[in-house]
């Protein structure tokens, strides 16, 4: 399945707008009032944007906000996935900021974000016979963070890159990329992030790294479930809500029951909700305890009760003391 990066950039850029601009512009969020709030100018954009490419991917935003010393700008932020540069692309940038500051004669900066590694600058540049103009806006390329910078970066958009990152290097390797999302959970848990955000970012994690493996799956949902410490992922279930009419059918209750793929055959299912939970438990311990020493992982695989294994779930949802789980095994 093909990412959907425009809808995610979309979402994420919106409801985590005041981190999106600390990170990429730190200048500008330095002089900027956010306690003036700042408002999408969805409607004025709509009014002067371009068409693109057939079956490219670009998202644009258009922010106004209010600065310290009372100024007002507008912020155009341009979102282009694609694997390689095209020339085009300065002369796109231009075309958007001289129809918006035609219309509306406003402050405006600029901001384009590329998801793939170059060292081009994507300048606008026109020369006719002596009338010269030059024009140069805020650029961000992904794939050129270092990722020692990204994973040591408190903002949540630098697990937003890392999460791009992860899937442009590693799109076809499901292994790896369900290890990297489980990376990223951890680091979740280790961050004093809002509910909101976490919510946001396991979100965008859960798409951008997206998996076709069920149980894969069922293991990242039972993760993030014990990252929001609650029985039910309230709003986060969206997502698994897409994927599931995706593959065609209903996940089930997201308390560890899988629907089996051997259609109703009762030892099939029942082997299935077994392992799934097994796996299940194990990945919650790590997560909340560190790596799992092996006869603990013994001790799990050799149960073959289902209220056993989800009696352990709700013990290590609630509790910090790793002998206490020892002692149900």
């Amino acid at each position: 399945m093909a990412v959907h990066y425009d809808e995610l950039w979309k979402n994420i850029i919106e409801k985590l707008f005041p981190h999106f601009l600390a990170f990429f512009m730190p200048k500008l969020y330095a002089d900027v009032d956010l306690s003036l709030g700042y408002v999408f100018l969805d409607k004025e954009l709509q009014e002067i944007k371009l068409k693109g490419k057939r079956g490219k991917n670009i998202t644009d935003k258009l922010v106004k906000v209010r600065l310290k010393n009372g100024e007002e700008k507008w912020l155009l932020i341009h979102l282009e996935v694609q694997g390689k540069h095209e020339e085009d692309f300065g002369n796109r940038m231009f075309r958007y900021f001289y129809r918006i500051y035609d219309k509306y004669d406003v402050s405006i900066t600029a901001l384009a974000l590329l998801t793939y590694k170059t060292d081009k600058l994507y300048d606008f540049n026109y020369d006719v016979y002596g009338t010269i103009h030059n024009y140069r806006y805020n650029t961000a390329y992904i794939g050129n963070y270092l990722e020692e910078d990204l994973l040591n970066d408190k903002n949540p958009f630098a697990l937003v890159c890392l999460a791009v990152q992860y899937d442009r290097s590693y799109r076809k390797d499901e292994d790896k990329k369900f290890s990297l999302k489980r990376k990223l959970i951890r680091m979740l848990r280790e961050r004093n992030y809002k509910r909101d955000e976490i919510i946001e970012l396991l979100e965008f994690i859960d798409d951008a790294l997206y998996l076709t493996d069920t149980m894969k799956n069922k293991i990242f949902e039972t993760e993030a479930m014990n990252i929001l410490e609650e029985d039910e992922p309230m709003a986060y279930i969206s997502g698994f809500r897409r994927r599931a009419m995706e593959e065609g059918r209903l996940e089930g209750e997201l308390k560890g029951k899988l629907e089996g793929e051997l259609k109703g055959k009762l030892e099939g299912k029942l082997e299935g909700m077994l392992k799934g939970l097994m796996e299940g438990v194990q990945g919650m311990l790590e997560i909340r305890f560190g790596e799992v020493p092996g006869d603990i992982r013994n001790k799990i695989q050799a149960i073959s009760d289902i209220g056993k294994l989800e009696s352990l779930k709700e013990a290590i949802k609630r509790t910090d003391d790793f002998a206490q789980i020892q002692k149900m095994l």
